[in-house]
């Protein structure tokens, strides 16, 4: 899974994460296990009511090295 996110188009933030699952762009969503319950919480909710697949990273800083970026990162979707 650790390249799961490459050559892929993908969407990183949880503000940003929650803006592409309404709008039905996400094909599955990412979620660090290690993020604060206070902001991924929101974000599991509403992929299960819109039938987004989620995937579960162990730690952020492993979420945000398979986005390709250098901070650790509490979510991410990958687009449609």
């Amino acid at each position: 899974m650790n390249d799961a996110l490459s050559n892929k188009q993908y969407i990183i933030g949880a503000k940003q994460v929650k803006n592409a699952v309404k709008a039905g762009k996400a094909s599955k969503v990412f979620v660090a296990s290690d993020s604060d319950p206070e902001i991924i919480s929101p974000i599991i909710a509403l992929a299960n009511e819109c039938g987004t697949e989620i995937a579960y990273v162990d730690t952020r800083a492993e979420l945000g090295k398979m986005c390709g970026i250098d901070v650790k990162a509490a979510c991410a979707v990958q687009t449609i």
